[in-house]
């Protein structure tokens, strides 16, 4: 990758907002009304929004361009305080009433598709390696669909084949991860599976809607750009690296040349797994294109630690005008960097 022109965010403004708690609020409670005791629920699946709570102002000084030799990019301070969030809270009343409509659909006659093929989908989840899961969604009435992923809190999209089948490894994000799948008419799936090993790994993740021109960096240890430690989507390694203790690994997720779709990027690092101390540097940053110039973007970013409460920052942002397209905006604070100690 050519670092051309960074920058770090001038003269922008934008809005974090914190968004705490919500994967235990819409993740378990929805799984519960969903997840039968031989088969899934055919009702409907609820879409979920990246959560809109009350944000916070933050505004970003104006910081000179990078010199073009590499130098480093300096920290983007923070100029107001996030308050600290409340604690999760599940609405159980809103939860049994959801499962009671939910019982009374699995009781209708299902709808079969042209073929005979009943058009109740299946959602099957195994275990990987680096706390990875593999998924496989089977919606014989979805064929050349796009399909909607929502895990703790990421949501991301994929499409069926011909066969109305799509396959898909995800980073977990819990040690009991639930996952849901939702469909086009509001049909959808859901499953749920214990990943013990979740609890070697640090996750950050990325996600947004849309073309953003968007990615995820980790500098390990000290590297810099196109090093051996600058891990990002061109250049991700593989779970196995994480596995060995080589070093973290990125998965990218979503439809490619789906409009609107959803998509995430996933970095990894097996914290658990290694004796020395360290840090790795992690930033978010944002590729100026013809299509995204001088417009208005949105993303979101999760973080979770092992003996730590998963956490997650929404942003909102407009970018500069079409006369810097190819330039880079690099953003320090969307990502809490790693701080590894010796063990």
């Amino acid at each position: 990758m050519s670092r051309i022109r960074k920058y770090a965010i001038a003269g922008s403004t934008f809005s974090i907002a914190m968004a705490i708690g919500f994967v235990m609020q819409n993740g378990d409670a929805l799984a519960s009304r969903m997840i039968g005791e031989d088969e899934l629920s055919q009702g409907p699946v609820p879409p979920m929004q990246f959560p809109q709570q009350a944000s916070v102002a933050v505004t970003i000084p104006n910081v000179p361009q990078i010199a073009e030799d590499g130098a480093p990019v300096a920290d983007v301070p923070l100029m107001a305080t996030v308050p600290e969030p409340p604690e999760p809270t599940i609405d159980l009343a809103a939860a049994d009433a959801a499962a009671q409509d939910a019982d009374v659909m699995t009781d209708a006659m299902p709808e079969t598709s042209r073929t005979g093929a009943v058009c109740v989908p299946d959602l099957n989840a195994e275990v990987l390696e680096a706390a990875m899961v593999s998924l496989v969604l089977e919606a014989p009435c979805s064929i050349n669909s796009v399909a909607t992923v929502h895990h703790q809190g990421m949501i991301f999209s994929v499409m069926t084949d011909a066969a109305g089948t799509a396959r898909i490894d995800v980073p977990a994000l819990a040690d009991n991860a639930v996952f849901i799948a939702e469909l086009p008419g509001g049909s959808g799936a859901a499953t749920i599976v214990a990943v013990p090993d979740l609890a070697n790994y640090d996750r950050a993740v990325l996600q947004w809607q849309g073309e953003t021109g968007l990615q995820i960096h980790a500098l390990e240890f000290g590297a810099d750009y196109e090093e051996e430690g600058h891990v990002w989507s061109a250049s991700s390694r593989s779970p196995a690296a994480a596995v060995a203790g080589e070093g973290g690994f990125v998965v990218s997720l979503g439809a490619p040349g789906v409009d609107n779709a959803y998509f995430a990027e996933i970095y990894t690092f097996p914290s658990g797994m290694l004796a020395g101390a360290g840090q790795v540097d992690l930033s978010v940053e944002a590729e100026i294109l013809a299509t995204t110039c001088g417009r208005e973007i949105s993303a979101q970013t999760i973080q979770i630690a092992p003996g730590s409460d998963p956490y997650s920052l929404d942003l909102t942002m407009t970018l500069p005008g079409c006369e810097t397209v190819g330039e880079f905006l690099v953003l320090k604070n969307m990502l809490e960097s790693l701080t590894l100690a010796s063990r």
